[in-house]
């Protein structure tokens, strides 16, 4: 539950690029590439 809270709030990144709102078959993976999950920080 607390996974799916933050995973929920998080940003992510293919490659660098922020994936916003952007619907999922919209987002271009290719093999090899990278994905990041950015957590929300703390602080303001």
């Amino acid at each position: 539950d607390d996974f799916g809270r933050v995973v929920a709030r998080s940003s992510f990144l293919v490659n660098g690029d922020p994936v916003g709102t952007r619907a999922h078959d919209a987002v271009d993976l290719p093999e090899g590439g990278v994905v990041e999950v950015l957590p929300p920080f703390a602080g303001g």
